[in-house]
C-alpha cells in the first residue's frame, strides 16, 4: 500500500507540470509535449492490474521490458531537449515520469 502511495505522489508532479506546459506552450511545442503526455497517460492506465498485463506486457516478458524501456528512453529525450529549450516545466515533468517509469521497472524485476 505504501508502494502505490509512494508512486502517486511520483505521478501528481508531472501531471501539473505538463497541464501547465499545455496551457503556455501547447501550440508551439507540440511533439515534445506529446511524448511525456503520452508516456504519463500509459502509466496511469497500467495502474489497475489487469491493464497493465494488456498494456505493458504479462510479468517478466520482454514485452514488459522493452515498454518501460523504450518509455524511459524516450522521456530522457524529451527531457534533455527540454532543457536545451529552456522549456524546464516539461523538463522536470520528464525527468519525474523517468523515474515513475523506473519505479515500474524495479518493481516489475523484484515481485
Amino acid at each position: 500500500m505504501l508502494d502505490f502511495l509512494i508512486f502517486c505522489g511520483l505521478l501528481v508532479l508531472p501531471v501539473m507540470l505538463l497541464g501547465r506546459a499545455w496551457y503556455q506552450h501547447g501550440g508551439r511545442f507540440v511533439l515534445t509535449l506529446t511524448v511525456p503526455t503520452l508516456s504519463l497517460v500509459l502509466l496511469l492506465l497500467a495502474i489497475p492490474p489487469q491493464w497493465r498485463a494488456v498494456l505493458l506486457g504479462l510479468d517478466y516478458s520482454q514485452r514488459l521490458y522493452t515498454t518501460i524501456e523504450a518509455n524511459i528512453g524516450l522521456v530522457l529525450v524529451s527531457a534533455i531537449y527540454s532543457a536545451i529549450k529552456k522549456k524546464w516545466d516539461v523538463a522536470i515533468a520528464s525527468l519525474a515520469i523517468a523515474v515513475a517509469w523506473f519505479w515500474v521497472g524495479a518493481i516489475n524485476s523484484v515481485v
